[in-house]
């Protein structure tokens, strides 16, 4: 990464960025932070990944997702350079991660962003976006996700997570575990990094979870807490937005006055973050999370229980092959009278059969539907005539796929 953008002039060094790792919640935290500096009259770059149902909506300005023409210009300038170091066997090829990321670096700094809010692909320490010197860094829940790549125990991943706190440069952690908390506040320390812990420096209370919002009080160090509608739904988000209320307090302190606390309201209630505890009206009501490991399913979970405590449910249910999804398939099976075990559109998916078979364990009625397609026509024939709600979940991937059936 850094010999590619040293020859592309690194345009990385123009922007001034905040850079968000964590495991759930980043791109949460992500969707905040950008509607809040949208509201406050800034331009905003927001690099996330993975995308839903367009590779384009991964690199954004002011929430426009990047054209095929730009995208295609920006190959051009970059190709050079890539092919440069991937034929010399000390580099080698470069990943897809690493291209797009290189891709949004140039994007937005040719764009002369005012913002740029940068997602971390995967851990931290090696993440191809850790060649940023951000203006603050967030760092959303942490828990057992990606074991093989980041380590087997929540020690070892916050070790990697923490691998993007650069020296000096402030940081802003949702609530941790003691051991978690632990590692980013040594590493912080050895680095000279101010950090910002929720619920110690930033008191976070939820007072009111509908589908229609999640209603906080946020207070940022000695000043009084203001309430907050959040537009993205479930109790967890008050992290979350949090981590991004912290980050705004940050980015004012640096000297971004528009950024008023009339702009962060009305960022945090016009925040879209498709896919997550995401409601579709109609008959039949379904309900999209990308719920694609254990902590993210106990979020559903607890979601599902908050706000549709008296609803019978059902759902279709895709995951990939390298979770675990025997132990998912209990947080889950509660909730739901049945359960379309499908395939997702992956190289690495589960069989439908080892999530049928999951479910069935744990006492769930359960059929395979291996297309995801009809997996999710015929969700909505039994939710319709069973007056059911429809929970797609399992993997950001079919949610992906699935979503634009959700709307006919």
């Amino acid at each position: 990464m850094e010999r590619v953008l040293a020859l592309l002039g690194h345009p990385e060094e123009k922007l001034p960025a905040v850079h968000i790792g964590g495991t759930n919640g980043k791109g949460s935290t992500a969707a905040y932070l950008e509607a809040a500096a949208i509201a406050a009259g800034l331009s905003v770059g927001k690099y996330t990944s993975p995308h839903l149902s367009s590779y384009k909506e991964r690199i954004t300005i002011n929430r426009q997702p990047i054209s095929l023409e730009n995208l295609d210009a920006l190959v051009e300038v970059a190709k050079p350079a890539i092919e440069q170091v991937a034929a010399d066997p000390e580099y080698g090829q470069l990943t897809e991660f690493e291209v797009s990321t290189i891709l949004a670096f140039l994007y937005f700094a040719q764009s002369d962003v005012d913002l740029a809010i940068i997602e971390v692909g995967l851990g931290g320490r090696l993440d191809a976006t850790n060649v940023l010197h951000p203006l603050a860094i967030g760092l959303t829940h942490i828990a057992l996700d990606h074991q093989e790549i980041l380590g087997p125990d929540l020690p070892s991943i916050a070790r990697e997570k923490a691998g993007i706190i650069k020296p000096g440069v402030p940081v802003v952690t949702a609530r941790q575990c003691p051991e978690v908390l632990q590692v980013f506040r040594n590493t912080a320390e050895q680095r000279g990094a101010p950090i910002v812990t929720v619920g110690a420096d930033i008191r976070v209370t939820v007072t009111r979870c509908t589908e229609a919002g999640t209603w906080v009080q946020l207070g940022y160090k000695d000043e009084a807490p203001r309430e907050f509608r959040l537009n993205l739904l479930g109790s967890h988000q008050a992290d979350n937005a949090a981590v991004a209320y912290g980050l705004l307090q940050l980015l004012k302190e640096k000297g971004f006055g528009g950024i008023t606390e009339e702009a962060i309201a009305h960022g945090f209630a016009s925040a879209i973050w498709p896919g997550r505890l995401e409601i579709i009206p109609g008959r039949p009501k379904i309900l999209l999370d990308g719920g694609h490991n254990p902590d993210g399913f106990c979020t559903l979970s607890n979601g599902l229980a908050m706000l549709f405590p008296n609803v019978l449910k059902l759902a279709v249910v895709g995951i990939l092959d390298n979770r675990p999804v025997e132990e998912m398939a209990k947080i889950l099976a509660g909730h739901f009278t049945h359960v379309i075990a499908t395939r997702v559109d992956s190289a690495n998916a589960a069989e439908p059969e080892r999530v049928a078979k999951a479910f069935a364990a744990a006492g769930v009625t359960t059929e395979i539907v291996t297309d995801p397609l009809q997996a999710i026509q015929r969700g909505k024939e039994l939710a319709v005539r069973e007056n059911q709600l429809l929970v797609v979940t399992g993997s950001l991937y079919l949610v992906g796929q699935l979503r634009p059936l959700a709307f006919y």
